[in-house]
């Protein structure tokens, strides 16, 4: 086997099936003259993944077969494997076309459907479990490629062992495209699981991993190529588009590169700038507007703004009313400033007041609470919707996981705003993650004060939040990924904790029901890979 083979790691948009197809044709006449033979592309390239029910729409298929037929028509001299959603025999398929001379020449189509997490692909697909190499020439030798589809690779769970049954039946190579969200550490799972499969095989594995925002997920490329020994023949960057290449001489690789050794944290902050920067410029927006508090959550927010959008396209506002400490004003314009972000202050309070007057009547004879601690988040909210309407910008929101799970945020208030940066944060990670941010800089761009001081909402007097976060952010975890109960409290030694925590997860489901949406970084995000009754009576 002497082959040279094309990594198309491109960021595709959903839905826009022309523009994908001309980034593909450009891609394969790219390739082409790096005299590659092969070029892989992810899942799904053509449409951009996930689809979801743009497959019931007619045109959208229609659409997909043109532009399919279109490239192939374009493809001289290379093999290309180019995801699409295919129509054949009254079925919607997950497939990939094999061109090469100007025309499709076999197709692959995806045999594992996941229907867990963010995923539902058997709503949509169709299956069969009978895994076969393609037959091509190049160079006029004779080839089995061993062509497989994402979830094909992670098939433990599954009757149907893809990558085992291709070898099998002669594959002298493994193709695998892939449309795989980024997740912590993720990257370390994937080499793991294709380096046991090479193991097992003694065959190539080559695997095109898909890069962009695309609405709560993110993907973060990360492709690699491993020969015949499990040595890497190539690795691309994480959360940044190119095209790689590997070459393959009997098997082995013929540029060997050492183990990459991801930085995990890195890895975490690229992720979030790139799944910033596509919710904006795939969705015609290019400003940002942020509430800054003085607090530690909008602080990192404005920080990744900053380094996702610029900072001539971030708009910081201080809101003080007459509960805000005289830091918080301080840090927020400090930060503002470091960033170099616009920032303006604009008080809450007579609006504020201008409510209580108007609901004198209907609060008359109760004493000061909720009530009134939601109303100053509310006219926060309302502020900086009617400031990013008149600035034909988006409002990002400031939660982070912790907060968000038990409830500890305004439905109206805080909660307004197109996106949550850092919805999948616990507030733990948002310690840490702030910090790096700062080695980064060199400098503290966020301030040391707002990292230092007692994290506080500021809606009453002398109030700071009521969790002592080293425990309850990593329990917030743990339950949300169903961690058994009785663990929880031998770990904790507190049974009432946990199953008061369990509890403000339970009844606070109808505000995540009405959340924007956020950036999915870890296995068990808020949003649509949780699905849990709105009404739910359950202990």
């Amino acid at each position: 086997m002497d082959l040279k083979i094309a990594l198309a790691q491109i960021n595709f948009t959903v839905g826009d099936v022309s523009g994908n197809a001309e980034k593909i044709i450009k891609a394969i006449a790219d390739a082409k003259n790096e005299h590659a033979d092969i070029i892989l592309f992810p899942e799904l390239a053509l449409c951009g993944y996930p689809p979801l029910d743009l497959v019931l729409e007619n045109e959208f298929v229609a659409e997909n077969r043109i532009k399919i037929n279109k490239i192939a028509e374009k493809t001289k001299d290379i093999v290309a494997i180019v995801g699409y959603v295919r129509k054949h025999d009254g079925k919607y398929w997950n497939a990939v076309a094999i061109i090469q001379d100007g025309k499709i020449i076999d197709h692959v189509h995806k045999i594992n459907l996941p229907t867990y997490d963010v995923f539902d692909e058997l709503r949509y697909f169709s299956y069969v479990n009978n895994p076969l190499p393609v037959n091509v020439v190049i160079k006029r030798r004779s080839y089995k490629l061993g062509v497989e589809i994402c979830e094909d690779l992670w098939d433990d769970r599954y009757e149907t062992k893809v990558t085992r049954e291709l070898v099998k039946k002669g594959a002298e190579i493994i193709l695998n495209a892939s449309a795989s969200p980024f997740r912590v550490s993720k990257i370390k799972e994937r080499i793991a699981i294709i380096r046991e499969k090479v193991n097992e095989s003694n065959v190539p594995f080559v695997y095109t991993n898909l890069i962009g925002g695309q609405d709560e997920l993110i993907f973060d490329g990360n492709s690699f190529a491993l020969d015949n020994e499990g040595k890497f023949a190539a690795y691309m960057p994480a959360s940044k588009e190119a095209i790689g290449y590997c070459e393959f001489k009997d098997g082995k690789a013929v540029n060997v590169l050492s183990d990459p050794q991801p930085n995990i944290i890195e890895d975490l902050r690229a992720a979030l700038l790139l799944g910033i920067k596509d919710y904006f410029y795939k969705s015609g927006f290019k400003d940002a507007v942020i509430g800054l508090s003085g607090g530690i959550d909008s602080a990192l927010v404005a920080a990744l703004a900053t380094d996702a959008l610029g900072a001539d396209h971030v708009y910081g506002f201080a809101m003080p009313s007459k509960f805000s400490s005289d830091h918080s004003l301080k840090d927020a314009e400090q930060l503002a400033k470091n960033l170099g972000i616009h920032f303006d202050t604009i008080s809450v309070e007579p609006m504020y007041e201008s409510f209580l007057s108007s609901l004198e009547k209907q609060f008359a004879g109760t004493s000061f609470g909720l009530a009134e601690e939601n109303l100053q988040a509310r006219v926060r909210g309302t502020i900086l919707m009617s400031l990013a309407n008149k600035k034909n910008a988006l409002v990002l929101t400031t939660g982070n996981k912790t907060e968000i799970a038990l409830g500890y945020c305004t439905l109206y208030g805080d909660m307004c705003g197109a996106l949550g940066p850092i919805s999948d944060l616990n507030k733990l990670d948002v310690y840490g993650l702030s910090r790096y941010i700062n080695e980064q800089y060199g400098y503290d761009a966020i301030p040391q004060n707002t990292i230092d001081k007692m994290p506080s909402a500021e809606l009453a007097e002398d109030q700071y939040d009521p969790f002592d976060y080293d425990i309850v952010s990593p329990l917030v975890d743990d339950l949300l990924i169903n961690k058994p109960i009785e663990e929880l409290i031998e770990e904790t030694k507190d049974p009432e904790l946990v199953h008061r925590i369990m509890h403000m997860i339970r009844i606070t489901e109808y505000k995540r029901w009405q959340a924007a949406p956020g950036l999915r970084v870890t296995s068990k995000a808020f949003g649509q890979g949780r699905k849990m009754p709105l009404v739910n009576h359950f202990k």
